[in-house]
């Protein structure tokens, strides 16, 4: 302990003279240094806190806009520590953002916690989440104790595996007062980010056509699926004359019921990709017309089932550098003797890598829809080996180690990497300069940013614990399924996609079991509605989803 005493006080006398030589203030510099190795001794102690989020979400591993258990975790977390929160950001039920704090500057954590059917956390949303919760509140911590200006907010993003939450978020201004933000994610590698990612368009083409008995009269019949099959050939030849690194591909989503029916109906699904916007855009033109060519070519009706779109990422040099020092700045904790046989008793062998690997800058051919909010504010993103080299990501050896000792160890480092990288950018004025100067130049002849996401109505599940009879007229809400507290002055209102009332229920005692009220219109079974819950006593609305009435 004491040569590790020694060596920090002979960094922070270097550091201190670097900082005077950089034109920054040796006190400043000091100060910072000093709220840094808080903010970890902080995170050190309550360790506990990012486990115990980390393992909560990884047992839920919620997907694609159900993540009610993993919500209700994270926001009462955050309310615990006085986080001000927003509740279904965009009218998106499971979207969190939380703040914290004043004034300039405003730095922003971003994080997803969504996992994948069928594998689980094997992307190690889990522990992305966990340690953007605990590092926000650890920065709040010691920006309280150190006197450090500023403000933090902190956005969860649902679905982002499936569906373009970000976008939409973005599309309603809530990143627009950032200064900078940042994140972590579970990875082999201890890196950060500044390469692009691909913009891309998410597309369905359907067709409509004619039934008819595919053998005794084929030409009664209207094939939709003759148009799918020749749209996908048109689109296989127009490859060439798009730029190299354009990336398209498609699955049929409906092709038909039987062999003796001309299928009436059919449908495919593109993603079209490309390194900047302007490329998807172009080449989303061209395929819209072959569509339309299909669709004249068999004689069947064309239409887009639903399209949404995503940005490539612009990357910041300046800021995945800083990002880098934090990670140096934190270090390394090795794993115990007993840690390595947990795994090994589980099928993994070897550790996570305690190197750390400088950004190229290269170009991603994956896309991820935090790009479009790299249009408006400078970001990056910190990977953190939390799996042994070699693991696949989306396995189910990548959700194993997610869950277990080498994943959660990774969360608290990667919780302490964010909270020195916040401290820095609060308390470094020049290096927030920098990477700004670095954004705007970025940005020069980029056209307007203008959101292009969209989310189906059948990407969204019903809400946990309701049922809508439209027959009876009436709502049930199961109080073991829904995922808020029902007590009394708190209100349940359900309502048409317009808005307009069809029911209402006031708590005038908590309930135990299930309750029902009955609604003050005639329903239609099927009929998409509006569920909100209001908190009395606080005060917030939670958009808590759409039921269909049954």
């Amino acid at each position: 302990m004491k040569n590790i005493m020694k060596t920090s006080m002979i960094a922070l006398v270097l550091i201190g003279l670097l900082s005077v030589a950089l034109g920054v203030s040796a006190q400043d510099q000091n100060v910072a240094d000093l709220a840094k190795q808080a903010a970890m001794e902080y995170l050190e102690e309550n360790k506990q806190l990012t486990i115990d989020v980390a393992s909560s979400l990884w047992s839920y591993a919620e997907t694609a806009l159900d993540e009610y258990q993993s919500y209700a975790k994270v926001t009462g977390v955050l309310k615990d520590a006085d986080f001000q929160i927003t509740h279904s950001v965009a009218e998106v039920p499971t979207a969190i953002m939380a703040s914290w704090g004043s004034g300039k500057p405003v730095i922003g954590i971003f994080e997803d916690f969504d996992a994948l059917v069928g594998v689980g956390h094997g992307c190690g949303h889990n522990l992305n989440t966990a340690a953007g919760v605990s590092a926000a509140i650890a920065l709040k911590t010691v920006m309280n104790d150190y006197q450090i200006p500023g403000t933090i907010k902190l956005f969860i993003h649902p679905a982002e595996e499936v569906w373009d939450v970000a976008p939409l978020i973005a599309s309603e201004g809530h990143y627009d007062d950032l200064d900078v933000l940042f994140s972590t994610h579970a990875d082999s590698e201890n890196t950060s980010e500044y390469g692009s990612t691909m913009a891309m368009d998410h597309v369905e083409y359907r067709f409509q056509g004619k039934a008819a008995h595919a053998s005794a009269a084929p030409e009664m019949g209207r094939s939709a699926l003759d148009a799918v099959e020749l749209m996908n050939i048109a689109v296989n030849y127009l490859r060439e004359h798009l730029i190299q690194e354009m990336r398209i591909h498609y699955v049929i989503t409906d092709g038909g019921q039987a062999p003796n029916i001309v299928p009436e109906t059919a449908a495919v699904r593109y993603y079209i990709r490309g390194p900047e916007y302007p490329d998807v855009a172009y080449a989303r033109e061209r395929i819209d017309e072959i569509a339309q060519a299909a669709a004249l070519a068999t004689r069947t009706e064309m239409s887009i089932g639903f399209s949404s779109g995503i940005y490539n990422k612009v990357p910041n040099k300046a800021l995945a550098e800083v990002a880098i020092d934090a990670l140096e700045f934190v270090g390394t904790q090795p794993f115990t003797a007993a840690d390595v046989a947990e795994m090994e008793a589980l099928g993994i062998t070897g550790v996570p890598v305690a190197d750390i690997t400088h950004p190229t800058g290269s170009q991603s051919f994956g896309s991820n829809p935090i790009g479009d909010v790299s249009w408006q504010t400078p970001l990056t993103t910190i990977n953190v080996a939390t799996w042994v080299p070699g693991t696949a990501g989306h396995s189910e050896e990548s959700s194993l180690q997610s869950g277990r000792v080498y994943g959660l160890q990774g969360a608290v480092k990667a919780s302490k990497v964010l909270a020195v990288l916040g401290i820095e950018l609060l308390s470094n004025p020049k290096a927030l300069d920098q990477i700004q100067a670095e954004f705007a130049d970025r940005m020069k002849g980029m056209p307007p940013y203008e959101s292009k996401a969209f989310i189906p109505e059948v990407a969204y599940p019903e809400p946990p614990g309701v049922t809508i009879d439209a027959a009876s007229g009436s709502a049930k809400f199961a109080v073991a399924q829904t995922t808020f507290i029902e007590t009394v002055g708190d209100k349940l209102e359900i309502t048409t996609m317009a808005g307009t009332p069809v029911g209402e229920h006031v708590f005038t005692a908590a309930p135990t079991a299930e309750y029902t009220f009955e609604l003050t219109s005639k329903l239609e079974p099927g009929q998409r509605l509006k569920v909100a819950y209001y908190n009395g006593a606080e005060g917030y609305r939670w958009f808590y989803g759409y039921a269909h009435a049954q």
